[in-house]
């Protein structure tokens, strides 16, 4: 007779047997609809998406922080063997951080001359120290590096292959990453601090606002770095947050119909929605740009090319207020017509 564990882990099993069975019913229902119009859709609704998605806008606020960028390695190479300095720009995820260092290196790197990068752009991912960061810029900058947890001989072979790549300015993204543990958080500034003072290359750090406290701990470190540029969210009750929110919905607007995805304007810059939208994003770029590409999905999906207040809406709802982005969604008084 089986004990009462083995008939358990034998029901078990055969539960799991039975899960792994192709339904017919399922399989004959998805086939059906695989091969119906809302495969059309689908499709359409992915490339419409894809092409949402290399959208790039001219934001002030980013530019103003390429600018910056240039400066501090204009500033670098001016100050060719002294110390170098650094600029952090430390704000809510979803603010641009990542998009304008990747666009600033790819500008830079694109000027320059043949077999040169005097942008070198990394993350540090998940976390980790120095030994880390050098293997990215060495893997950045497409060279091997040494099998050695040798802190001073990753160092050297690092700063050799900027040197030979021209290398003049280094973006740290996710800096915050790089605090993870006490191990590491003493030990980057101090390695960060190293390349500043001996002149090796000049440094922008990127970083939610966690960062900053990995900064703060060293007073030193501190003191190498420039004035911060801004890149935050916008401030509804400021004239010019609420004056550039309004030009990146216009412009918004209208490169979406000149790209094609839509074949008509929403009127995303209309007072009222230009505002709901700035209370459900928080006046986060990111978050805008990704409740307008789910709406867009949305209005696809139900064979429409203009994206409507009510998709706007379902997005905020499925997404903003889901993932507790936002508590309530600001658009429904605009469906609803209330104060």
């Amino acid at each position: 007779m089986p004990t009462q564990d083995q008939t358990a882990t034998a029901k078990t099993e055969t539960r799991v047997e039975e899960a792994a069975t192709v339904s017919p019913a399922l399989r004959d229902a998805f086939r059906a609809l695989r091969d119906a119009n809302v495969t059309l859709r689908s499709t359409a609704a992915a490339r419409a998406m894809i092409a949402f998605d290399t959208i790039r806008l001219p934001y002030p606020r980013q530019l103003e922080a390429m600018l910056t960028f240039l400066e501090a390695q204009q500033l670098g190479r001016a100050m060719k063997g002294s110390k170098k300095n650094a600029v952090c720009i430390f704000a809510a995820p979803h603010t641009g951080k990542t998009t304008v260092g990747q666009q600033f290196a790819a500008v830079a790197n694109e000027e320059a001359a043949e077999g040169t990068k005097p942008v070198v752009f990394i993350s540090m991912g998940s976390g980790g120290g120095p030994l880390q960061m050098h293997r990215s810029i060495l893997r950045e900058l497409g060279e091997g590096f040494p099998a050695t947890k040798d802190l001073e001989i990753m160092r050297d072979r690092c700063c050799e292959a900027m040197v030979e790549a021209g290398t003049e300015l280094l973006i740290i993204d996710e800096a915050h990453e790089g605090g993870k543990g006490s191990a590491f958080g003493p030990s980057i500034t101090a390695e960060l601090k190293t390349l500043l003072n001996w002149g090796h290359v000049s440094i922008v750090l990127l970083g939610t606002q966690k960062a900053e406290a990995l900064v703060r701990k060293d007073e030193e470190f501190v003191m190498r770095t420039m004035a911060p540029c801004r890149l935050g969210a916008l401030d509804w009750a400021d004239d010019e947050d609420r004056e550039l929110w309004i030009e990146f919905l216009t412009e918004l607007d209208a490169e979406m119909q000149r790209i094609g995805i839509v074949g008509e304007a929403t009127g995303l810059a209309d007072e009222q929605l230009a505002l709901a939208l700035w209370q459900a994003c928080g006046g986060v770029i990111g978050q805008l740009m990704k409740v307008v590409m789910l709406a867009l999905r949305v209005a696809i999906h139900d064979n429409r090319n203009f994206i409507a207040v009510d998709d706007l809406a379902l997005a905020v709802d499925e997404w903003s207020v889901a993932f507790g982005l936002s508590d309530i969604n600001p658009l429904d008084r605009l469906l609803t017509g209330a104060d």
